[in-house]
């Protein structure tokens, strides 16, 4: 039975969310990470999953106990932004790499960027007519650009009238891209900041695009 269409623009949007969210420092006028409520209600309308439920619970969790007491939201946002810098900056490297092509070879995280996932991403982001742009000049294979594309695909199967061949599409780029390295960096985010804001952050990115394979 196929997904409603607006299922798949619910998950547009929630995939757009948490690529921007890797993409670049918590603003403080945008902080909605660090509000419990806004988590309690990010998958209002999803088909159940326990992984889901329990990545939700633990930003929750995090969003709680960073404003606890009263604390200033502007000391939360500066804590997570270091946090930021130093998985996916650094100096002298980042902790968690937030690129494809680091996590080319089970097991380990490698030192050079653009590789053939760089490349077959710059592919993909032309032939569906996107560009990137902004100052961050990142790599085409960043977390973030993949989740966006894959909230682009799923905002056109939203739209599509007849969706069999952009959910084919898009479960496809899914399986192949993301979901194939997402759980490697969820591992390197988790070990390098076990009790920060981004481990479950990437818990929920992982385990949202298992959802995509068992939707019902």
């Amino acid at each position: 039975m196929p997904m409603p269409a607006e299922i798949w623009a619910r998950r547009a949007r929630r995939f757009a969310f948490l690529g921007n969210s890797l993409l670049a420092p918590m603003a403080a006028d945008a902080a909605v990470g660090l509000d419990e409520a806004f988590w309690g209600g990010f998958a209002a309308g999803e088909p159940g999953s326990p992984s889901v439920a329990r990545a939700l619970g633990r930003l929750e969790d995090y969003a709680r106990a960073a404003r606890a007491g009263g604390a200033p939201l502007a000391d939360a946002v500066r804590r997570v932004n270091v946090e930021y810098a130093r998985l996916f900056i650094g100096p002298p490297k980042p902790a968690a790499p937030p690129w494809e092509t680091m996590y080319a070879q089970p097991g380990q995280v490698g030192e050079i960027g653009f590789g053939r996932a760089t490349v077959a991403m710059q592919g993909l982001l032309a032939e569906a007519g996107l560009a990137l742009a902004g100052e961050s000049n990142q790599y085409a294979d960043h977390l973030g650009i993949e989740l966006l594309y894959l909230s682009e695909l799923c905002r056109r199967r939203a739209a599509a009238a007849d969706g069999a061949d952009a959910e084919g599409r898009l479960l496809t780029f899914a399986r192949e891209h993301p979901a194939a390295w997402a759980p490697a960096f969820r591992d390197q985010v988790a070990a390098a900041a076990p009790g920060g804001y981004y481990a479950p952050l990437a818990d929920l990115v992982v385990a949202l695009l298992e959802k995509l394979e068992t939707p019902h």
